[in-house]
């Protein structure tokens, strides 16, 4: 099934010359469809999470799950239909796009769960924040035509400024690690400058914990010696846990 992409998207690829990535768009739109559709729950909500950070961009993704959040968030509340309403919503906003901005305020005003009415107004605030983001995950200037369009995003992910991005690539490439070595490179990449320019502040140390994570889910034993940099060079506890369960996994 072909899906349309943003009008932005489309120019972007056209005048980068990638045509490359459309299909590559299409196949990570068709498995994310596919979750959000899913008979499971647990997929349903995994998928929304993957959404939520992954930056993808497609239009009949995102009215998918408006369609979704309309026909499910005023329902009678259980645990688990709660939280995964409120995953859609911040899936949602994820798209960057104001439109739904209005279908969030709606949600967040007449939702019966409380916790839904809280993420649903939390996600409204963030659509502009996450329009920003967006446009560095899906900058194409630099794009390797070897990588598919959701590895070209992790990329852009690991080498951007933001430490909350960085973080974010992590945990996509720990939940689906099969992705391209160039990829776990980038990731080894960003964990050294890291580490040498260390920062002891939680969200720094946290997203070199799941580098670490993420090297060791490469099951490259070639990292080793980058884990290895990092463990000697930091006095951080939780860094140093994590780095040898890194290197464990790896040896």
């Amino acid at each position: 099934m072909k899906w349309i992409v943003t009008l932005g998207i489309i120019i972007s690829l056209i005048s980068s010359g990638h045509s490359f990535a459309q299909t590559d768009q299409s196949d990570e739109v068709e498995k994310l469809l596919a979750g959000i559709e899913s008979a499971s729950q647990t997929q349903r909500i995994n998928a929304a999470k993957t959404i939520s950070i992954s930056g993808v961009q497609d239009l009949g993704l995102y009215e998918k799950i408006a369609e979704i959040i309309k026909a499910g968030y005023k329902l009678p509340y259980e645990k688990d239909h709660a939280e995964e309403m409120a995953w859609m919503c911040k899936a949602l906003a994820a798209s960057g796009d104001p439109k739904y901005r209005q279908l969030l305020d709606e949600v967040s005003q007449n939702s019966p769960s409380s916790k839904v009415k809280g993420h649903a107004k939390q996600s409204a605030k963030l659509i502009e924040q996450y329009a920003e983001r967006n446009k560095i995950l899906n900058k194409t200037d630099s794009w390797d035509e070897e990588l598919t369009a959701e590895e070209n995003r992790l990329v852009n992910m690991l080498r951007s400024d933001d430490v909350s991005l960085k973080r974010d690539a992590a945990k996509i490439i720990v939940r689906n690690v099969k992705t391209n070595e160039k990829v776990f490179a980038a990731a080894a990449s960003t964990l050294k400058d890291m580490s040498e320019t260390f920062r002891s502040d939680s969200l720094s140390v946290d997203t070199m914990a799941w580098l670490c994570k993420a090297l060791a889910a490469s099951g490259d034993s070639k990292y080793i010696g980058d884990l290895e940099f990092v463990r000697n060079n930091t006095q951080s506890v939780k860094l140093r846990k994590y780095t040898a369960e890194a290197i464990k996994a790896l040896k």
